[in-house]
This record gives structure tokens, C-alpha cells and sequence, in this order.
């Protein structure tokens, strides 16, 4: 149980609205309600005895999942902030299923969203980058002589999307040339990424590196930079499990970075990540002004991350000389 994040109590149920209309022919339907929130309308049609949307954490352990049914059409409609997105499934008397009526796919999940995808993930033209297979992962370099480093945990995740990132970020001179390491953590990855030094101090690293990552890898980021602040100069954190360890001595990183000068840390948490928000709001007390925050309109969800990954990097690169 230590390394699982505790039960929080989810605030308020997710808020629905009676559907739009019920002639629908494409999944979901996104509607404006007023300048600040969208009505997102699911649908699903056949013969069933119950269907769900599993949005994630919008529909989190929740029976506001449960669709209404009007003759062989299911639909729900909830309210979200305007900016929303999230990868989802539909559960179809308990088999789950992508989104039929939703041409968008990413990996095997449907995606909706009252915003257009990150343009620093559309590819553009050749790519501008030498992609290497490494022991520890993958190694970007750019064909521009670099002048900093990256370096992104659970690295698996990111061979797609990361190099199309970096390429059109590089080019658009928003992001210095850099060289980046994608690394992996595999079968371990519990253990790696929860404060481990010995695995911090193997991290590769060259000149002004920059450390990201994603859940673990979010907390494994701001641990690397504390301990490691002559190797790391800033560190960005996507929903960072900053509860570790669950028990009864939780938020350890927090603890340890008492006295101590903190890192240089951008931090991101989605709006519905109710369990992440009061470890986060005690990491920024702690962090001070050496922090900055953003609250993205979504869940624990890697594809949020991927559209959110570059607002960090600009923001973290932007506090390096040029």
C-alpha cells in the first residue's frame, strides 16, 4: 500500500445537464453554456442493459458514469470548463469498448476535447533530429549544435510524440536546441521513481538539464532537482504523486525539502485530480517563490500531459541564459 496513492474522497459527483438533443450522430457533442464551460455529450447506440462513460476522473468511481437511455440511444451530458480534455472508454454491459461514433483514437482510448490538441505535436515535414536506441532508454540529439539537456522519465511513453515536440519547438526558436534522454523505468518503475537515489544519480545529464516527468516521475523530477542541483537546474512536474508514501509518514519529499534551498520547479495538476491537490498546494508552499503552477482542465491522464509537456518546457528552459 505504500505505493499506492491513499482514497480521497472525491468532493462532488461530476455536474450533468439534460442532453442538448438526442438526434446525435457523432460522440461526444460539445456545446458552449457560457465563456467559461462546455456541455460534452457521450452517446452510444444498440441494445444493452447499462452503459458508462469512463472519462478519466471526470466519471471517477461515480454512478454520474451511468448513461440515460432513450429508446436504443444512450447518451449523458456533463458540464466541464471550457479547455477540458480527456482519453475515455465506454463500458458496455461491463465490456469495454472505444467510442464508435468518435473517430479520434490514441492509444485504444477515445479522446474528447472543447480544445484543439497542443500545435507542438503536429509533425512538419523532415523530422530535424537523430532518434538513438540506448541502454537506458532513447537520445534525441537535434541537427543544431545543442545547448542544454533534457531529460524525461518513463521515456517509453514519449518516443512518439516527445521528438515531433522538441523538433517543433526548437525550430520555432521557443526552446533552445537540446539534447534529450528519454529514459525508461520498466518492470521497477515503482521503486525508481519514489526517491531513489542510486537511480538519481545514474540519470544522464550534460551542461544546464532540465528533469521531467509524469505521476512518480513527477515527484522522481522535483527529488532529482533537490538532490541533485548540480546536475539539475530545473525540473518540471506533471501531476506529481506528492502523497508518496501512503501511511503513516506521507508526503516525504515535502519533509526532506524543509531547511533545504529548494530546486527550480514548474508544477502542473488537472482540475480533477482531487486527490493530488492538497499535497501539491503543501509542495508549493514549501517551494516558494522557486516554483511555478498551472492548473490544466482535466485528469490524471496521459493525454493531458502530452498537450500540457511543452507549456512546462518553455516555462522551465525560459529561466536558462541564452
Amino acid at each position: 500500500m505504500r505505493d499506492r496513492p491513499p482514497r480521497v474522497p472525491r468532493p462532488a459527483p461530476p455536474q450533468t445537464l439534460p442532453a442538448p438533443t438526442l438526434d446525435l450522430d457523432v460522440s461526444p457533442l460539445v456545446t458552449e453554456v457560457d465563456a467559461g464551460h462546455r456541455a460534452v455529450t457521450f452517446s452510444w447506440r444498440g441494445q444493452a442493459a447499462e452503459v458508462r462513460v469512463l472519462a478519466n476522473k471526470l466519471t471517477h468511481d461515480t454512478d454520474a458514469a451511468l448513461m440515460e437511455r432513450t429508446g436504443d440511444l444512450w447518451h449523458r451530458t456533463y458540464l466541464v470548463p471550457a479547455g477540458w480534455r480527456a482519453s475515455y472508454r465506454l463500458s458496455v454491459d461491463g465490456a469495454l469498448t472505444a467510442d464508435p461514433r468518435n473517430p479520434r483514437l490514441w492509444q485504444g482510448f477515445s479522446i474528447a476535447e472543447t480544445v484543439p490538441p497542443s500545435p507542438w505535436l503536429t509533425p512538419g515535414g523532415e523530422p530535424r533530429h537523430e532518434l538513438t536506441r540506448h541502454p537506458i532508454g532513447w537520445r534525441y540529439d537535434p541537427v543544431r549544435p545543442p545547448r542544454a539537456t533534457l531529460v524525461v522519465l518513463d521515456g517509453e511513453h514519449w518516443v512518439d510524440d516527445l521528438p515531433v515536440m522538441l523538433d517543433n519547438l526548437i525550430e520555432a526558436g521557443t526552446l533552445p536546441p537540446v539534447t534529450a534522454w528519454l529514459v525508461e523505468s520498466g518492470a521497477e518503475r515503482a521503486r525508481l521513481l519514489t526517491c531513489d537515489p542510486a537511480f538519481v544519480d545514474a540519470l544522464p545529464y550534460e551542461g544546464a538539464t532540465v528533469i521531467a516527468g509524469q505521476s512518480f516521475g513527477g515527484l522522481a523530477a522535483v527529488y532529482a532537482a533537490h538532490r541533485r542541483p548540480d546536475r539539475f537546474v530545473a525540473a518540471v512536474s506533471q501531476s506529481g504523486s506528492f502523497w508518496w508514501p501512503n501511511g503513516p509518514s506521507p508526503e516525504w519529499l515535502t519533509g526532506e525539502l524543509s531547511g533545504a534551498a529548494p530546486p527550480t520547479v514548474h508544477l502542473q495538476v488537472g482540475s480533477d485530480e482531487w486527490a493530488l491537490v492538497g499535497p501539491t498546494a503543501r509542495l508549493r508552499e514549501r517551494l516558494g517563490e522557486m516554483s511555478t503552477f498551472r492548473e490544466y482542465a482535466g485528469g490524471h491522464d496521459r493525454y493531458c500531459w502530452r498537450n500540457e509537456l511543452a507549456d512546462g518546457l518553455i516555462t522551465a528552459f525560459a529561466t536558462l541564459p541564452r
